[in-house]
């Protein structure tokens, strides 16, 4: 029964974000910059904070704030701390660029701890009980999550920021909000975990940048060459985890930023990143990066006996002549095993989630056999 409430849920949130696509009275209420022949900036801050291999970004101008992503579910009294230490009392504006666990973990706590203006979500949800848990914390607060309109300028002070992606995408990892931020002549990009589908759908409407967030942790599903190059940052930040289970970032990408001499900032060898935004060129007091792929750690590397065909009864949630290809048992409890099909592009926990309900052939082993490197939204 009480998967179907959550179902149930979900979908009422669901029709309330498409409303508010098409509506979102708010949104089209908020002030628009004004053309002017001349630029106007202020002294603003960008903080890429260190939560590991999640994000989360903090923006600061003046007496106005807004944080982009809410790290993950274990971050949530340091994230709030960090926030009320940069002497942020109210939140101007709170996006979610999508709703993985590592991108909004800790936003239950954060609209708990602060005042918030708008909230802003991806057009798509995940009936999970992290994305359950932001959703009724946001209407505990009477907070009514929307889908921000393109093509509209949100203001902090001088300083704004425009959205992208609005219409979502395929996958989750696709939804991802991408935010365009600027101050006076500086601009930075946030990509979210955007992959290669969004960055070609986003591409003709991309501008030069100073900073861009590198997608998806520096995954190799993220920064194609045609992205970078129309973007062409002077600076690359990757927010990543040391020694974490995916190997972020990739050799393909940390590659492609070497070889255009793009200057590389990382949260696993600096900490938080703080750039300092004149709106006429950007200054941080961290030192550059390596352009070292990522480590995984023991967990996802340790291998596994051969997978082999095994027949075995499925559950109610699978059809009647679904195959379940798995790997021998192994004697070590390091080995964590999970599921996933060949053309999918997210390894799941349990073979009887319901994503993996109309599989013919579903997989297993560990993390990194799979080859995948996100989690399901439904049973992670």
């Amino acid at each position: 029964m009480s998967i179907k409430k959550h179902t149930t849920f979900l979908k009422l949130i669901s029709i309330g974000l498409l409303t508010l696509l098409v509506g979102c009275t708010k949104v089209e209420s908020l002030p628009k910059v004004e053309s002017s022949n001349e630029t106007q900036s202020n002294l603003a801050e960008i903080h890429f904070i260190d939560t590991g291999n999640s994000d989360s970004i903090l923006i600061k101008e003046g007496q106005k704030a807004m944080l982009i992503d809410g790290a993950d579910n274990d971050d949530e009294k340091s994230l709030v701390e960090y926030i009320k230490a940069q002497d942020v009392t109210e939140l101007e504006y709170v996006i979610a660029t999508h709703p993985h666990a590592d991108h909004i973990g800790a936003l239950d706590s954060v609209i708990r701890s602060f005042p918030i203006q708008h909230l802003f979500v991806a057009n798509g949800d995940a009936d999970t009980k992290t994305y359950r848990d932001f959703i009724q914390a946001a209407m505990d607060k009477n907070l009514t999550p929307s889908v921000p309109l393109e093509d509209k300028k949100f203001m902090l002070e001088e300083s704004y920021f425009e959205v992208f992606n609005t219409n979502g995408g395929e996958d989750t990892n696709e939804q991802s909000l991408v935010i365009l931020y600027t101050n006076g002549e500086d601009k930075v990009l946030l990509t979210g975990d955007a992959e290669k589908g969004t960055e070609a759908e986003i591409l003709p409407k991309m501008p030069k940048v100073d900073i861009l967030k590198v997608g998806h942790h520096g995954s190799h599903s993220s920064t194609t060459d045609a992205f970078l190059e129309r973007v062409d940052p002077e600076y690359a930040i990757i927010t990543v985890g040391t020694d974490n289970k995916y190997g972020h970032p990739h050799i393909e990408t940390v590659d492609k930023l070497k070889k255009a001499d793009i200057e590389v900032h990382r949260t696993d060898e600096c900490g938080d990143i703080i750039f300092q935004s004149t709106g006429n060129g950007l200054t941080t007091t961290c030192a550059p990066g390596s352009y070292n792929r990522g480590n995984q750690s023991n967990s996802s590397t340790t291998s596994a006996s051969t997978p082999q065909a095994d027949s075995r009864p499925v559950s109610s949630s699978q059809v009647s002549n679904n195959t379940v290809s798995q790997a021998a048992p192994t004697q070590s409890s390091n080995v964590k095993t999970v599921y996933w099909t060949p053309n999918g592009k997210s390894y799941h926990t349990t073979d009887s989630c319901s994503a993996l309900a109309k599989s013919k052939t579903i997989l297993s082993g560990t993390i990194a056999e799979s080859g995948k490197n996100d989690p399901c939204d439904r049973c992670h």
